[in-house]
């Protein structure tokens, strides 16, 4: 068997009540742990669900492009 290698972004959010969210843009999917390393190995392991459940040939890579936006507001 031929292993294919996908790079897929792990964008991770601190929560306030503690622990973090992470959101893979490229397969839409999110998924949460108690510290960065547990959220990015939660991470790991629902996108090889997610591709596994889907098929390697169904799976689309959403495009990404992330750019910065600077917000003025009245306070």
């Amino acid at each position: 068997m031929e292993l294919k290698r996908i790079i897929i972004t792990a964008e991770l959010i601190e929560e306030q009540e503690g622990g973090y969210t992470v959101y893979c843009p490229e397969l839409d999917i999110y998924t949460q742990g108690d510290d960065v390393e547990d959220a990015l190995a939660n991470l790991k392991e629902a996108a090889e669900l997610h591709i596994e459940e889907v098929g390697l040939g169904a799976v689309r890579l959403r495009k990404v492009e992330r750019r910065e936006l600077e917000l003025r507001i009245n306070a």
